[in-house]
């Protein structure tokens, strides 16, 4: 009885360290503690601008090393422009949908009612904190300390040396690379908050042009015989790199490596030229995408939306590499899991969650088409282009058949009206093109005649899922301009609906020439009172154009004068939304062929603000370019 009271005392006990061992085991506390996040992304970095994918040229061992202890993606997608990219990475849902459809011109302005992943992990308890580019609003109320973020910095585009900016809406100066500056302020924040889950989002501006580097990055490049444009933007990425080993080798240092959650991202394919060097020469294009990928930044080919992945959380994930198809709106789901679980949300994603892929599954398979959008939207509207706002006039001229789409579901991808670079491009089929990724990555046969009802299939689902944006409510808005004082900021380039003869541009709006010709803004004015609003015409050598301006029911009349600050009237703003139009009535100057080409900004100025004209720009609220 003895030796059995033994045995069976044994066995108890071996079960209990069994069921102790797995409990705390790192695959189990992961799956109540919730991690740390290092999410990292760069700008205009292609797939093939790293060691490890077979560049022959960059080196980039932090990154080699990082993705060697990851799960790394093969088959990640990303949109071929950054502020689109950054929407969807920020809120989950399709960057239409969150009101960016481009860069720059009020187009890259993400609507205030969205959700980001920000505010919902903040609301779980975590510090937050983004450092680098944003590109998501450029007036307040769309700016990142206040979208969700305590600790931030803002950093001029594109600014890699000498770097300024806004550290929580204070300007800010420099005197480094500002690859450093983001790594630097990244490590501080964690350093102070690492008792707590934290949310780091390092968002590096490089290798975006201009091509510059420090030299003691770019200098190895010349040694290998590169052209000194071409080792300033190969040392982007090394010193990039650099920054970011810094920053791991701290996590490791600090102990908090085994649980954070580090993803590491681009936003969108390579560019080859740079506005201080010029274009890229085509041997070294080739030489920059040895994997032969088609297209680049802003075309829906591989090249241009195919982006790195990895992600590397040492107490959960092991290592390897995954061929699933994965969007980067589902990083915002994924979060949500590993963090507590879906929230109530307001708005449906678009985006699912990949845990599956991440813990080994073989089988996983995203189950949701997804709709590539172009940041080049196409509207017969008169003077439409990549930066006129999506009012209802360009919309109602925005056939399915006319736009640039692509379709992803499973391994397939469908893409309509493909710009064809290159004369050995594949052939599209009456406007269409349709690869099987997994067994032609490079998008080399187009098998739109060899499956046609498959191809059939995407086809409606691609126009079905385009309708869908059309007709959603969300979809395509342009910017709402708060107003509270003392000084708010309205973008001239940021308008809800323009007519006429006026064209958009990135930074400002031109061709006020033909009476009738008109802008309009949209407020929503958070303290009623009254306001004087001005007139920034940034560079206008003209005068005598005589204009209309009504703001939240009054009217009154502007004739244009040679300086670069003209007070336009003053205004009594109740509180709500409120419209500001300005119209082109006439011409008075002895030049019949005058125009306003240099329309940039706007200020309401709280009448309790005792300044003259010539001190509005320095009154001036945060607005980055």
């Amino acid at each position: 009885m003895a030796n059995q009271h033994r045995l069976w005392t044994t066995a108890i006990l071996c079960f209990v360290a069994v069921v102790l061992t797995a409990l705390l085991a790192p695959e189990s506390r992961a799956g109540t503690e919730r991690p740390n996040i290092v999410l990292i992304t760069a700008d205009d970095l292609g797939f093939d601008d790293l060691s490890l994918h077979g560049n022959p040229v960059i080196e980039t061992p932090s990154l080699d090393q990082l993705a060697a202890e990851s799960v790394q993606f093969s088959d990640f997608t990303v949109t071929p422009v950054c502020s689109t990219t950054r929407a969807s990475l920020l809120t989950g849902r399709h960057h239409y949908k969150a009101g960016v459809s481009g860069v720059h011109g009020g187009r890259d302005y993400m609507s205030r009612d969205e959700t980001l992943i920000s505010e919902v992990l903040k609301e779980r308890g975590y510090a937050t904190g983004l450092w680098g580019k944003w590109h998501l609003g450029k007036t307040r109320g769309y700016l990142p300390w206040e979208r969700g973020f305590d600790d931030t910095y803002y950093a001029e585009l594109y600014v890699h040396d000498n770097s300024f900016g806004y550290r929580q809406g204070e300007r800010v100066e420099h005197d480094t690379w500002v690859s450093e500056v983001v790594t630097d302020y990244a490590i501080d924040f964690i350093e102070r908050n690492r008792e707590q889950p934290f949310f780091a989002y390092l968002s590096y501006l490089a290798p975006h042009e201009p091509w510059q580097a420090p030299e003691q990055f770019v200098q190895p490049y010349r040694e290998k015989g590169q052209r000194d444009a071409i080792a300033n933007l190969y040392g982007m990425v090394s010193e990039m790199d650099f920054h970011i080993g810094r920053l791991l080798q701290y996590l490791d240092d600090s102990g908090l490596a085994e649980n954070t959650l580090v993803i590491f991202m681009s936003d969108n394919g390579p560019w080859y030229g740079s506005s201080n060097a010029g274009p890229m020469l085509r041997n070294e294009w080739r030489q920059r995408n040895p994997n032969k990928s088609l297209g680049q930044k802003g075309r829906n080919w591989q090249n241009g939306v195919k982006s790195p992945l990895f992600v590397h959380w040492p107490a959960r994930f092991a290592p390897a590499t995954s061929n699933a198809f994965v969007h980067v709106t589902d990083i915002f789901p994924l979060l949500m899991e590993v963090t507590g679980g879906a929230a109530e949300l307001e708005k449906p994603l678009d985006g699912e969650s990949f845990l599956a892929a991440l813990e080994g599954n073989v089988k996983y398979q995203r189950q949701k088409p997804f709709l590539i959008g172009s940041h080049d939207l196409v509207s017969h509207k008169k003077h439409f282009n990549e930066w006129t706002p999506v009012d209802a006039a360009a919309r109602a001229q925005m056939p399915f058949e006319s736009q640039m789409l692509a379709l992803r579901q499973g391994p397939y991808k469908l893409i309509l009206n493909p710009i064809l670079d290159e004369p050995d491009y594949p052939e599209p089929v009456d406007g269409y093109l349709l690869f099987d990724l997994q067994k032609d990555p490079g998008e080399r046969e187009n098998i739109l005649r060899e499956r046609p009802q498959l191809a059939s299939e995407l086809k409606r689902t691609m126009r079905e899922l385009y309708q869908e944006i059309m007709i959603d409510a969300d979809s395509l808005r342009t910017p709402v301009y708060p107003v509270h004082g003392p000084v708010d900021v309205i973008n001239a380039f940021g308008p809800a609906s323009t007519g006429g003869e006026v064209v958009s541009g990135p930074h400002n709006l031109k061709g006020f020439s033909e009476p009738g010709d008109f802008s309009e803004y949209r407020l929503h004015v958070e303290a009623a009172g009254r306001y004087r609003l001005f007139l920034d015409k940034s560079g206008f050598q003209g005068a005598g154009l005589r204009f209309s301006v009504s703001l939240a029911g009054q009217q009154v009349p502007l004739l244009l004068e040679e300086k670069a600050i003209q007070q336009i009237g003053e205004f009594e703003l109740p509180a709500g939304e409120a419209f500001l139009r300005f119209e082109l009535q006439g011409n008075e100057s002895m030049t019949p062929w005058a125009r306003f080409d240099s329309f940039r900004r706007l200020y309401l100025v709280s009448v309790e603000v005792k300044a003259p004209e010539s001190q509005i720009m320095q009154l001036e609220a945060v607005t980055p370019d």
